[in-house]
């Protein structure tokens, strides 16, 4: 019998820095402050220690801040790289368009993996589908899907040039060729969203792993469709997934399942300084208040939400008109009771 343990970070949207985060207790809703890269570098370097790990990045990472925004994803490169990730797939950051994403990924020191990916013009894949690490004695196979959605609903720019397909075909295509390849363990690096995650499994029996992004689900326990284990890890940071295997005459198993809450404790200097260096230019912006509110803002409830609330009014106001709409979803970290609300709070669309 073999020990893995995958540890998954996903959608962090440019979020560097502890901030307050909305928790559902067993008193009710409250503000905790997580998050913070260098303590995730610590926390990965602690389960490392422990084992075999491979380390995976959903995606929805260079993009949601302004420092992140501002630089075009390239002053989270060298932080990302310290984080020592394995792989990563992709979503808002092809923001920059395809070939500005591109470029980015050249400067990371592990691969994107997107099988659903794909030029126009000759139909070649935009980034490599699939990779095999060893581990421990162990070949795994991880598969990259990217968010489908991109040259549907977004602005044309972010797919200049390529196309974007569901997955579903692509994942079945991957799966063959690793299982042809001997792998031990094949792990789906995803972000189609939780609830296409489980369709997905559904109709691609022999996928051990689904890493699941996107949707910002935080489970404490891991879904299951058939045979294949499903975990998401949060947003912002502010949780890690951590999953330990066993691997024994083909057949995986799991061991134990923690969503882990990135709060205070031992940090990685080197990745501190990192931030730091990163946020500098930005630190007297970060200083200025523009506003004050006496409730707390936040938007993580689907149909109504104080931050939703300001937003639309704002965006009503600007327009000209007496109602506006929004697409019931989230942006961006809460802002805590009575604290002030930044210049640069992160008020992008996810």
């Amino acid at each position: 019998m073999t020990t893995l343990t995958l540890l998954q970070l996903n959608d962090l949207h440019g979020y560097l820095e502890p901030h307050p985060e909305l928790v559902r207790t067993e008193g009710g809703w409250r503000f905790e402050r997580l998050g913070g890269v260098a303590r995730i570098a610590r926390l990965f370097e602690e389960a490392r220690a422990e084992g075999p790990c491979l380390t995976l990045d959903n995606g929805d990472t260079f993009h949601g801040t302004r420092v992140a925004v501002a630089s075009r994803g390239e002053a989270l490169v060298p932080i990302m790289n310290a984080l020592k990730i394995d792989a990563m797939t992709a979503h808002w950051e092809f923001a920059y368009g395809p070939a500005g994403f591109k470029a980015l990924a050249a400067r990371l020191e592990y691969p994107v993996l997107a099988a659903n990916v794909f030029r126009k013009d000759d139909g070649a894949p935009v980034f490599d589908g699939r990779w095999v690490f060893e581990r421990g004695g162990l070949r795994i196979g991880v598969i990259g899907l990217a968010c489908p959605i991109v040259d549907k609903t977004m602005p044309p720019a972010f797919s200049e040039g390529v196309r974007f397909e569901m997955g579903v075909a692509e994942a079945r295509e991957q799966l063959h060729q690793l299982r042809e390849e001997k792998v031990d363990l094949v792990v789906l690096l995803s972000h189609l969203g939780f609830p296409q995650d489980l369709k997905l499994a559904a109709e691609t029996p022999g996928v051990d792993v689904i890493l699941s992004g996107h949707t910002h689900n935080r489970l404490h326990e891991p879904a299951r469709v058939g045979d294949t284990l499903i975990i998401q890890s949060g947003c912002h940071g502010a949780y890690i997934g951590r999953l330990d295997l066993e691997i024994a005459d083909g057949r995986v198993s799991l061991r134990r399942h923690r969503l882990i809450a990135v709060d205070a404790g031992p940090q990685d200097d080197q990745v501190a300084g990192l931030v730091e260096t990163a946020l500098a230019p930005e630190r007297e912006r970060l200083a200025r208040v523009i506003a004050r509110t006496a409730i707390p803002l936040h938007r993580y409830a689907m149909a109504s939400a104080p931050m939703d609330d300001v937003l639309l009014a704002a965006a009503a106001q600007a327009a000209g008109v007496d109602i506006a709409f929004s697409n019931g979803w989230r942006y961006g970290a809460a802002s805590h009771r009575a604290r002030s609300l930044w210049a640069t709070s992160t008020i992008w669309r996810r």
